[in-house]
């Protein structure tokens, strides 16, 4: 009896050892001979991306009808959104350029360089006071110590630029000195991250090699670091300008009228005033075009 089981008990062996020779050893180890016979092979993983799908399906329907998503669908204003519709392919021509009963300091060519000049004195001085938090935060440079600049620049960036606003207006007040340093603000927290990162790309041998000739802290750090990370670190600041420019935009919402253009694209689109909010959106499309084209150019030349 006790030979019977044993003897069916190898004979199940044999079969799950051949199934598994025959299917699957043949299938993971097999020489593939072309592309298709390769995808033929391929690991079926329909299966579980579907279950994915679902599970991210049922969780956005979860998360829109919390948050009534689709009950707003029904209440919108199709004339005042043809009036928009207008007054974008029809923008004020004299307000935009400041003639007729608009004058420049007014138009939207003067609001959009105030909201440009914002912009580049924040991202300026947040890409210089982010050098010490950058060098600070690279584990190459610093070792293990590095976390606590870590920390200190998520803490800083970890509140968005309007909510940022609408702090310091208290100690501010409203202006354009308060929303370019808003940017320079959150511009340390974004750059000074971006900053360690290309330091601890930076490659170890010359430093090894400055390090054999006998060369002070000084000179590796100008022979040997700064040749390696001007570029990455030139493409980080623009790219930062980048994104600066976009947001000096909202921040006129919490420096008042002389802190850009945001300002005046909530005032006229409160009183309706469609032309006019359709050239600043011109002014605004431009300007960001413009800059993304040179800083695009100049990153290119960087390579």
């Amino acid at each position: 009896m006790e030979n019977k089981n044993l003897e069916n008990k190898n004979s199940f062996k044999k079969k799950i050892s051949s199934f598994y020779n025959k299917y699957l050893k043949k299938s993971r180890n097999r020489h593939f001979e072309s592309v298709g016979d390769a995808y033929k092979y391929r690991p079926k993983r329909w299966i579980s991306n579907l279950i994915f799908a679902l599970i991210i399906v049922t969780i956005f329907l979860l998360f829109a009808f919390d948050v009534n998503f689709f009950k707003g669908t029904g209440r919108t204003d199709w004339d005042r959104f043809k009036a928009i519709f207008v007054g974008f392919f029809k923008p004020n021509f004299e307000y935009m350029f400041g003639f007729g009963e608009y004058e420049f300091s007014s138009s939207v060519v003067y609001q959009i360089i105030v909201t440009f000049a914002i912009a580049f004195c924040g991202t300026t001085i947040g890409s210089v006071l982010a050098l010490p938090f950058g060098f600070l935060a690279s584990r190459k440079m610093l070792g293990k110590y590095a976390f606590i600049s870590e920390l200190l620049l998520i803490a800083i960036r970890t509140f968005p630029e309007i909510l940022l606003g609408y702090v310091l207006i208290k100690g501010t007040g409203f202006g354009a000195f308060t929303a370019m340093l808003v940017l320079a603000i959150h511009s340390i927290g974004m750059i000074g991250k971006l900053y360690s990162e290309q330091l601890d790309l930076i490659e170890d041998g010359p430093l090894e090699a400055l390090n054999a000739c006998g060369a002070n802290f000084t000179s590796r750090l100008k022979l040997g670091v700064v040749p390696q990370i001007a570029p990455n670190f030139i493409s980080v600041i623009l790219y930062r300008l980048d994104l600066n420019v976009r947001t000096a935009t909202l921040l006129g919402l919490c420096a008042g009228d002389k802190g850009g253009i945001g300002y005046f694209i909530s005032s006229y689109s409160e009183n309706s005033h469609w032309p006019e909010l359709g050239a600043i959106m011109w002014g605004v499309i431009l300007m960001v075009l413009l800059v993304d084209i040179i800083s695009s150019s100049i990153r290119k030349k960087l390579i």
